[in-house]
């Protein structure tokens, strides 16, 4: 064989080589790195909606919400975020949700299937109308205080509020520990948008008012914490975390915007800084719960 020819068998098995190295290093980066068949359910706390461009269609659901960030530290052979902005328990079960758009969403339990393995849901907010509750304690003026926390209207309405969100927690639970019996799920509290005081204009209400409303946010994580105990699933208290990170807090602090955003969050809403505290703070928890499940 002339040098020629050497030199082609040369380039050859040189390209040969790097096809191979390729053909392993490219299925090594887009395989997925678990088997988990992963489901993110819920309202616009799971959504991330913002004022920026929406990740797609009217649900608000963004790139910085604490899901995809899950997903993307898990990257799970499956992937599917229903979550939608807006939606209430019976979005989930049993009522397709009209968006602004218009037309109605599908069911997001019809994502989970008995080959779910993942579960995340944050819901419970729109059911009780927990806004409405909180801007009754909102002032137009800096300093006033409506004094909603002695008004005996004001406290029948948290109240009622939230009866009924019991009931349709043990309903959604046990709808999904039915279609994905195999599932870990992570039912995740509400609260921490509001702490102890108020603060102009993100929390407009007196320090009173305010200590009202993070009350009322307590107990509506006590009816989700004993709803998720009762169906023996987690519980995560994004809430206690949540301590000190409230919409008064400095902006590099907050979790949350107020009544008035100072980013491209939406009012009343956890921030980009929220959205990868809740994102670690799940991690930590799937973390416990796959070393538990490979015991």
């Amino acid at each position: 064989m002339n040098r020629a020819s050497w030199r082609r068998v040369v380039r050859l098995i040189g390209l040969v080589i790097i096809v191979v190295i390729a053909a392993m290093l490219i299925p090594a980066a887009s395989a997925p790195r678990t088997s988990e068949h992963y489901v993110a359910l819920g309202d616009s706390r799971a959504a991330g909606p913002s004022t920026l461009r929406f990740l797609n269609d009217s649900c608000g659901r963004t790139a910085t919400s604490y899901p995809r960030l899950i997903s993307e530290w898990l990257q799970p052979e499956f992937f599917l975020f229903a979550a939608c902005s807006g939606a209430k328990v019976e979005n989930i079960i049993d009522t397709p949700q009209e968006t602004r758009s218009g037309g109605g969403r599908p069911l997001q339990i019809d994502s989970v299937t008995s080959e779910t393995t993942l579960i995340t849901i944050s819901i419970g907010g729109n059911d009780v109308r927990w806004y409405d509750i909180a801007r009754r304690c909102f002032t137009r003026e800096e300093g006033d205080d409506r004094e909603c926390r002695n008004d005996p209207e004001t406290r029948l309405a948290a109240m009622e509020s939230l009866r009924p969100l019991r009931p349709r927690l043990d309903r959604l639970l046990g709808e999904l520990r039915a279609r994905a019996p195999q599932a870990l799920i992570f039912l995740a509290s509400h609260g921490g948008t509001v702490g102890d005081g108020g603060c102009w204009p993100e929390v407009p209400a007196s320090d009173e008012d305010a200590a009202f409303i993070a009350q009322y946010q307590d107990d509506m994580n006590d009816i989700i914490r004993a709803a998720a105990r009762y169906a023996g699933v987690n519980y995560v208290d994004l809430a206690a975390h949540s301590v000190g990170h409230d919409a008064c807090q400095p902006r590099h602090r907050k979790w949350y915007e107020g009544n008035v955003t100072t980013s491209t969050s939406l009012s009343m809403h956890p921030n980009n800084n929220g959205n990868a505290a809740f994102a670690e703070i799940f991690k930590e928890e799937i973390k416990k719960e796959f070393r538990r499940r490979v015991r």
